[in-house]
């Protein structure tokens, strides 16, 4: 009798943890900001970016894309489950599931539920510029510089 009660307890305690597992990983997919991160990053100046490219940057896990006219910056955090996406040539690529995101960030194919997000960008008096990580725009919504 004391095996089975073993047992039982056992399943039940590898059960709690695999339930609280799954539920952290479901929720983390709603969440595209750290507790305690800065909601507003300098990222440098304009000559920084070079033109018609998606500049990473790493610590705040933004791309950045400067055209001959303006600069805008999307997220690199899959919506499926929080991973890294990749830069690729048509878009980009997440290596973790296999999410395909459009040049807009759209969802081309994968499990990511949502389009990757976009970030408004500002210039600030000095002629840095300025990602706001709270304000969500969208992929046509840019900083217009000439």
């Amino acid at each position: 009798m004391k095996r089975r009660l073993f047992v039982r307890k056992l399943a039940i305690t590898l059960s709690s943890i695999a339930g609280a597992i799954i539920g952290i990983v479901f929720f983390r997919q709603f969440s595209h900001k750290r507790a305690g991160s800065v909601k507003q990053v300098r990222l440098g100046e304009l000559s920084d970016f070079p033109v018609d490219t998606y500049t990473f940057i790493e610590e705040h896990n933004i791309f950045v894309y400067r055209d001959h006219e303006s600069v805008k910056a999307v997220s690199a955090v899959c919506t499926h489950l929080g991973c890294t996406v990749q830069r690729t040539t048509d878009g980009f690529e997440c290596p973790c599931h296999g999410s395909y995101y459009a040049n807009d960030g759209s969802v081309i194919s994968g499990p990511a539920p949502t389009d990757l997000v976009w970030y408004k960008m500002s210039r600030l008096p000095d002629g840095r510029l300025m990602v706001d990580l709270d304000a969500v725009t969208g992929p046509d919504d840019k900083l217009i510089f000439t």
